[in-house]
Parts: structure tokens; sequence; C-alpha cells
């Protein structure tokens, strides 16, 4: 608490507190604002039956915040104050950026739950439950939400980092190049074809209960113009790698924002200001 009383003062950072008494909720909590916009959380004390007054908890973009002075020195100050035993990473929230207009890609249902909110050219769609739980995942237009001069669409996914790759729920995710099948003059295709294609693709009904020409046509688009979303092995261990060294607080290099206050001007001596005023008077005056 007296580290976070001190922040203010001591960096160009804004700390907001409040409390919840909410039982599974932190007691304590606060958001450490840099002066580029950006934000972390934290909250001490997790509330029960008895407070856990050990426990803290932090909640950051790795890519906004990990760079600033400040957000280190927070999680050295937790990381040398803690067990290794005790430090894990509960959940993180993995993007990824797909280059394609947003009506171009879609989401296939499961066995989560499922929502859809249209509005325009806002297409949101949702699997799992609402709030940031492991297992809930967002496809929406990310042009229209960042106002982007050029299309691009987002998945997003909450992840356990404690799951094993294979046995990790990762949704099934795929766009169709619509710019290489308009070019393509080997192939022409009709609305009501590309219905069919995502119809299938959906796991309404077989490629078999097409007609013959029908069916070569749709799997002719499913081999060349259908593409996945997946996240590799590799590179999903690397992004594991990367939150656990966090635990020890090994992933940041030097600060390149030391958040620091801009410094103040010296205070002049009487006899200057009031050389100064004279000054600016005899100026005045001509």
């Amino acid at each position: 608490m007296l580290l976070l009383d001190k922040l203010p003062i001591s960096h160009a950072v804004e700390v907001n507190h409040w409390n919840s008494f909410r039982p599974g909720s932190f007691r304590e909590q606060f958001t450490i604002r840099f002066q580029d916009g950006n934000s972390f959380w934290l909250g001490a004390v997790l509330n029960g039956r008895k407070p856990e007054w050990g426990r803290v908890r932090l909640d950051f973009n790795p890519n906004k915040v990990a760079e600033h002075e400040v957000f280190q020195l927070l999680l050295d100050y937790l990381v040398s104050n803690t067990r290794p035993m005790h430090r894990t990473v509960r959940r993180f929230d993995l993007a990824v950026d797909i280059p394609v207009q947003r009506q171009d890609v879609f989401l296939v249902k499961d066995n989560r739950a499922y929502i859809e909110r249209r509005h325009g050219q806002e297409w949101t769609q949702y699997l799992g439950a609402k709030s940031s739980t492991v297992g809930r995942v967002k496809l929406y237009n990310k042009t229209v939400e960042a106002g982007l001069c050029y299309p691009l669409t987002r998945l997003e996914m909450t992840l356990d980092p404690s799951t094993p790759y294979e046995q990790t729920n990762f949704p099934t995710v795929y766009y169709l190049d619509n710019l290489q099948i308009g070019l393509d003059e080997r192939i022409k295709t009709t609305e009501t074809e590309r219905f069919i294609l995502n119809a299938i693709l959906q796991g309404c009904g077989t490629i078999n209960q097409l007609g013959r020409k029908t069916r070569e046509k749709i799997k002719k688009l499913l081999n060349e113009y259908v593409q996945y979303i997946k996240v590799g092995s590799k590179e999903y261990h690397q992004i594991i790698s990367q939150l656990n060294s966090y635990k020890n607080n090994k992933a940041q290099a030097a600060p390149t924002d030391p958040d620091q206050p801009p410094q103040k001007k010296p205070d002049l001596p009487e006899w200057v200001k009031a050389a100064e005023e004279a000054e600016q008077e005899t100026l005045t005056l001509n």
C-alpha cells in the first residue's frame, strides 16, 4: 500500500483505488494508468470466509504495459516477496489477427454456448461463457472497432496455460479467399454455391448429398480457397514460455518508458525575477 501511495508522486501515473466486498473478488482494487492511456489492474486481499491477506493478482496486457518502469517495479516487488510455487498464471487472452474482411471469416459452433450479434458492418460471434473465463472465444471486426482503414478480423481466445496444447479446446475458424475466387477464371461461383459451401463447413449436411457437378465445384473451393486459422504447437509453447517468465520477472528488458513526471523549473533568485519583470516593463513601454 505504501508503494502504491507513492507512485503518483514518484512517477507520472494515475492510481485509482476502490473496494469490493463481493465473495470471490479482491477487496483492494487498483488501476494504474499511464500517460499514453494504457493501464493495468492489481487486486489484493481475496474475499472469502476468511480474507486471504497475502493473495494478489495482476491483470495486464504485456504488449501495452510490460515496458513501463512502474509495471516492472510492482512486478519485481511481488516476485521478490513471494515463493516460486505460489506464483501462477491463471489464464491469458490470445489474439490472432486475420487480414481479411469480417464477412469472409466464420466461427464454427461447437458444444459451447453460442451468441451472435450483428449491427451493420459490426458482426461479432462468441463461444463460451459471457465473462472472461477459460474457453471464451470472440471473433469480431477489428477494422470497425479500432477505426482502421484496412480489413482486419480479430480472433480472441481465453486459455488456461496449465492445459497441454493437445488438450486445449481451440475453436474452428476459417475464411474464404473471395478475392482469389473472383480472379480465378477457371471457376465461377454463385451466391447459392457459396451458401452451400458455408453450410457444409458449419456441419449442416455433407458434400456427398450434392449433385455431381455441384459436388465437384464445392470440393475445388474447399481444397483451394478455404483457409483454416490454426495456432501451431511451436508458437503456442513459445507463448507459454514467455508467460512463465513473468513469474520470475525475467521477461523484461530495461524499461523504455520511465514514467517520470516532467522536471520542475529551478526556482530563480528574487533579484533575477525582479530584473526580468523590469525588462518586461521596459519592453511594454517601448
